[in-house]
């Protein structure tokens, strides 16, 4: 009854969160602060992005952007989590690529758009290379940070029952450490998710960024502001999807065990 009361609570919270936001929005259009030309009733934007989807453009860009963006936070998935539990593991590679990656790691990776243009061109690869380059540092540090928090007495327990170096590892360091990589990985998603729009948008690709862009230029902005709103609605469902996964299949995180 407890549990029941509270998930009644939080819905009832973000569904008051979201009543304010439209509230606010209104008020603004209603008070003149900005255009109403540019500023669409919220109804008309939800409206907008029915039908859209449902007439199919943009739910084909939708799609598009996803195709984009799964592969490309796998990639980055794949890479991290190994970069990471390595790193962690032998900290004489550590202290060797330690100046690499701080010097790397800053680096904004729109920034890097016109070299991988230039070396890759326009295409799927150069836009896998981008998500997956921005997208990879949370998945790293956190496998990392995972590596480097499992409990010594864990590892010290196996070693006294004679459990192998490699035993040890797949047995008992990486079942303790998969909740500090699922929260990488949400994390990796909602930036692999922005970075993917982006890229749309500079380069032209198909997906949601090139779509807002082509509604823009044809002055349909009620339909501009329908495709952020999918976009929205796209990255909380992203976010709700690795949350439901992470809680069903790691029970024993410090985190899912405090709600």
């Amino acid at each position: 009854m407890n549990r029941f009361r509270s998930h009644a609570i939080k819905v009832g919270k973000g569904a008051a969160g979201i009543a304010a936001m439209i509230a606010s929005w209104e008020a603004v259009r209603a008070l003149g602060f900005v255009d109403r030309r540019d500023l669409p009733s919220a109804a008309s934007i939800v409206e907008t992005a029915a039908v859209d989807l449902w007439s199919g453009g943009l739910a084909h860009a939708v799609l598009a952007t996803i195709g984009s963006w799964a592969p490309g936070l796998a990639v980055a998935a794949v890479a991290g989590a190994g970069a990471g539990i390595a790193l962690a593991l032998l900290p004489r590679l550590e202290i060797a690529t330690r100046p690499l990656l701080e010097f790397v790691r800053p680096i904004p990776s729109v920034a890097l758009i016109p070299v991988a243009l230039l070396v890759l061109g326009v295409g799927l690869q150069m836009q896998l290379f981008m998500i997956a380059f921005a997208s990879i540092w949370p998945i790293l540090f956190s496998t990392k940070a995972g590596v480097e928090d499992v409990d010594p007495r864990f590892v010290e327990t196996g070693r006294v029952l004679h459990v192998g170096r490699a035993a040890r590892i797949f047995r008992i360091v990486l079942p303790a450490m998969l909740p500090s990589f699922a929260t990488g990985l949400r994390t990796a998603s909602a930036i692999a998710l922005v970075v993917a729009i982006t890229v749309e948008m500079l380069t032209g690709q198909p997906g949601i960024g090139s779509y807002i862009e082509n509604v823009r230029l044809s002055g349909l902005v009620t339909g501009m502001w329908a495709s952020i709103f999918v976009t929205g609605v796209l990255g909380y469902l992203v976010n709700a999807l690795f949350v439901t996964v992470e809680r069903a299949t790691m029970p024993w995180s410090t985190e899912n065990r405090d709600r």
